[in-house]
């Protein structure tokens, strides 16, 4: 009959394992302090994060782009959330970019009504509502902007005045005015977060 002998475990054998232990504890705080540097709603109770939420929802419903503050939000605590968000902010970047490059009401119309057979085309597309949204959001924008007022209503006239783009103003320039703010913001909090991390890993030395 086998017998099994339980082998006493050593005292560097412990010691190992209690600093495997401690690093495994140390890693787990590093991660947290990591991401509560990044997280807007660090510190915050559940009822006010679950409204921070709501408004997010709110904005990609209607269109709106989303900050970084609330991008990180998202990749943090809802990542399948934040794959749309991501997605739909890259189709906006790229219709921006066809718009921006526009030299004709004309040819801005032919942009736009490309991208709509896009949207009528993925109608089974579950990020569709989202992706409807920002494009409304984007040519109403777009259309109220200096930069699409002074644009020729031809090509034909565009190729007469092909200089007269590049007097107009950004469609978006507000948009970065307060984008510019948010930074601003955002900078300040994370030097506050910064001293608090840095008292930490002197406990670490």
């Amino acid at each position: 009959m086998n017998q099994f002998v339980v082998k006493p475990v050593s005292n560097a054998e412990k010691a190992v394992g209690e600093n495997r232990n401690q690093k495994r504890t140390q890693a787990s705080i590093w991660k947290e302090v990591i991401e509560a540097l990044v997280d807007p709603t660090a510190g915050m109770e559940e009822p006010e994060r679950a409204n921070y939420e709501q408004k997010i929802m709110q904005k990609l419903r209607t269109g709106k782009r989303l900050s970084s503050e609330e991008l990180d939000y998202l990749r943090i605590h809802n990542p399948d959330l934040y794959r749309t968000a991501m997605r739909v902010e890259n189709s906006r970047k790229a219709l921006r970019t066809k718009l921006s490059n526009c030299k004709s009401k004309e040819e801005a119309q032919q942009v736009i009504s490309d991208q709509m057979e896009v949207l009528k085309a993925s109608k089974d597309d579950p990020d569709q509502a989202y992706m409807a949204e920002m494009v409304k959001k984007e040519v109403e924008t777009f259309k109220k902007s200096s930069a699409y007022a002074k644009l020729p209503a031809t090509k034909e006239e565009a190729k007469k005045k092909h200089k007269a783009k590049d007097l107009a103003e950004s469609p978006w320039k507000e948009e970065k005015a307060g984008e510019n703010l948010q930074k601003a913001a955002i900078y300040s909090r994370m030097q506050v977060q910064c001293e608090t991390i840095s008292k930490l890993a002197q406990g670490f030395v």
